[in-house]
């Protein structure tokens, strides 16, 4: 499993650096205007998400405590992210249907993800 999550976590930071560097090559006019105009800091902490997916996968794999509190801190990113935009107005939610279906299944893979770790925390196999 910890495997699996190292090469999902991975493409998360690969689709992360690819659209913030515009070298997704099928992007519509929209979706690249919103990458645009994002805040430097909003991208960056944004962007800390996946690399915190992908810094608890490889802790999974260590069986190292740590595995848990990234995969949290990678949910918790995601959340504030989206709240953050949603609040202001530009969130790729209120105006692209498919952001929600693709938003609430990666909340849900997320929460797998961190009940998963957590189970394996209460049976004693993170050191």
């Amino acid at each position: 499993m910890g495997l699996v999550l190292v090469l999902w976590n991975g493409w998360g930071v690969a689709i992360a650096v690819a659209s913030q560097s515009a070298w997704v090559p099928v992007i519509d006019t929209v979706t690249s205007a919103y990458f645009d105009a994002q805040p430097l800091w909003f991208v960056l902490l944004a962007d800390l998400g996946p690399f915190a997916g992908l810094a608890g996968a490889v802790a999974l794999l260590l069986q190292s405590r740590w595995a848990l509190p990234l995969f949290v801190a990678q949910f918790a990113i995601l959340t504030l992210a989206n709240l953050y935009e949603l609040a202001i107005g530009t969130s790729l939610l209120l105006s692209v249907p498919e952001s929600r279906g693709m938003t609430g299944v990666l909340a849900i893979l997320l929460l797998a993800q961190i009940a998963y770790v957590y189970g394996l925390k209460q049976r004693g196999r993170l050191t």
